[in-house]
């Protein structure tokens, strides 16, 4: 069985961003409210770089272009793809690590809240995370029971979004004839945008339910497959130079740093999301299969790039490590009256994250994925 090697380069450096984004938002953010920036561009600057949301979106468009280019390559490669071998990648990928967080998540976090005194009913079910259908316990959670805590295992549910769109997305590859893949592909992107149209006025189903999401999902596989099925398209983003990521990063950045003010109709929440999520394909596209040395390659970004490969770590275990440090603090009444008590909490959070991925990585997930190589056809770099 013939294993090619396939290299992203820069895109260990571009997970890393968006995990650190959701991150800051979870565990620094806290902190401005004591910066003297209320109201400031200093204050929507910070705001936006702490954007979880802005993150995690960065994930699915990347999800959707990985696994999409992943799916052509071995089509190309073998004339077939195996949809057994595709579903046993995943799980272990994502099983592993996702699991042992759900178990932590119902049986250790309700005696570590009440270390801390935390006593409000934990709201969550355990059915809809061993399913993978968590995004919709988050939707249940914010809708009908307020005051309840799932802060742990709330992380799951973009986990959770993701394995639906693997359960389905190959499919699509396997069973409709190669002409009618674009086609497909389009009317998953036109269905979210219709269902989010519907909802705009729901921020929690925009943001949590799948058929909001597929949107990001989908953009990132169209992108993923125009580069494959068109020389212009893809010669255009192998040449990608200096010039090219910075008008890619500044007009992104524009996007989402004015999205209200560029997209200020009723619908603005259902609509902004379709520009900025195509702009987040065309930089993940340029980093992605640019030929060009260039100064604004991700990899250059030596610290993101070595940590990349452990952001699904980082992604699943910060809530983890922040409670921890929040009991500490508790525990030691460390105050928390200033902006250097919350930023110091967040600095150590942070180094807590980067220890636990780490050792998450080398000693339990790496195990999975060393069983994962006997089912690849194209290899990635991990």
């Amino acid at each position: 069985m013939s294993k090619d090697k396939l290299y992203f380069k820069n895109l260990d450096s571009i997970r890393f961003i968006a995990a650190l984004m959701v991150f800051l938002q979870h565990g620094v953010s806290q902190s401005y409210q004591y910066l003297p920036i209320k109201n400031t561009l200093w204050e929507k600057l910070l705001n936006t770089m702490s954007n979880g949301g802005t993150g995690v979106s960065i994930f699915f468009v990347l999800s959707g272009f990985l696994i999409t280019y992943l799916l052509i390559s071995e089509y190309e490669l073998n004339c077939k793809i195996s949809i057994k071998n595709f579903y046993i990648r995943r799980v272990l990928r994502i099983w592993p690590l996702y699991f042992l967080v759900v178990a932590f998540s119902f049986l250790i976090f309700p005696f570590l809240k009440s270390l801390i005194g935390m006593n409000n009913p934990l709201g969550s079910n355990f059915l809809y995370h061993l399913t993978f259908l968590s995004n919709f316990d988050v939707l249940n959670i914010e809708n009908y029971c307020m005051g309840s805590d799932a802060m742990s295992q709330n992380i799951t549910w973009s986990v959770s979004i993701e394995e639906q769109f693997y359960l389905f997305w190959p499919i699509l590859f396997v069973f409709l004839p190669k002409r009618f893949w674009i086609y497909s592909i389009s009317l998953v992107i036109v269905g979210s945008i219709l269902f989010r149209i519907i909802n705009y006025n729901d921020t929690v189903v925009l943001y949590f339910h799948t058929f909001s999401v597929l949107l990001d999902l989908g953009i990132g596989g169209l992108m993923a497959l125009l580069i494959k099925s068109n020389k212009k398209i893809r010669s255009f983003f192998e040449n990608s130079s200096t010039s090219t990521h910075i008008t890619l990063f500044i007009f992104s950045f524009c996007l989402v740093f004015w999205r209200d003010t560029l997209f200020f109709s009723h619908y603005a929440n259902a609509i902004s999301r379709v520009f900025i999520s195509f702009s987040f394909a065309l930089i993940i596209s340029a980093q992605a299969i640019t030929k060009k040395e260039s100064k604004l390659n991700l990899e250059n970004i030596s610290f993101a790039n070595k940590w990349g490969k452990y952001t699904y770590g980082i992604y699943l275990l910060h809530p983890i490590a922040i409670m921890v440090i929040e009991i500490l603090v508790r525990l030691l009444h460390f105050p928390k009256t200033n902006f250097i008590h919350l930023f110091s909490m967040g600095v150590v959070g942070f180094i807590f994250t980067l220890f636990l991925s780490k050792m998450s990585y080398r000693y339990y997930e790496s195990r999975f994925l060393s069983l994962k190589d006997k089912f690849t056809f194209i290899k990635t770099h991990e």
